[in-house]
């Protein structure tokens, strides 16, 4: 910088023009970095009750049935909202399932907390309460047990399964 002052004046006005250029570059570069992740982070509950709704369905009736599994990772593979967590979304998922094998109660507790996170934003509720359903519907047929797991996931969220075309 001592160089720069024996610059004359309109020389180091440039130069002070260019630095500012190159720092506010860097500086979008970074801010561009920092929004990526606070999306991460604010999508981060989103995920969590998405994979968890799901999961809570599944062992609904006491069971995970093969072809849930295969639809709900199908379902995470879709969602763009999930698409940037990678492995995260299997540590959540393997978290959500050793909650259930562990004891329903407990993971249904657990899940709601999860999915509760979520109800203030009318958008991500009514996706986690789609995606539910479907996994309900996965096996081809929607269990009296994952109606009822249905209808409390849909109090907690403020929405009815019979506003999405299912039977109570």
């Amino acid at each position: 910088l001592a160089w720069a002052v024996s610059l004359p004046l309109p020389m180091f006005f440039i130069y002070l023009r260019q630095g500012k250029q190159i720092m506010f570059g860097l500086f979008k570069k970074k801010a561009g970095e920092v929004k990526v992740e606070l999306k991460k982070v604010e999508n981060r509950d989103l995920m969590e009750a998405i994979v968890g709704a799901m999961v809570l369905i599944a062992y609904a009736d006491g069971e995970c049935e093969k072809e849930e599994l295969e639809k709900i990772e199908r379902l995470i593979r879709a969602n763009e909202n999930l698409a940037h967590f990678g492995s995260e979304i299997t540590q959540a998922m393997g978290r959500f399932v050793e909650y259930m094998e562990a004891g329903p109660r407990l993971g249904t507790i657990k899940i709601m907390r999860e999915v509760a996170d979520i109800k203030s934003n009318p958008k991500d509720a009514e996706e986690v309460f789609v995606l539910a359903i479907t996994i309900a519907e996965a096996d081809g047929e929607i269990e009296p047990a994952e109606l009822k797991m249905l209808a409390k996931l849909g109090r907690e969220l403020g929405l009815r399964v019979q506003d999405y075309g299912v039977e109570a």
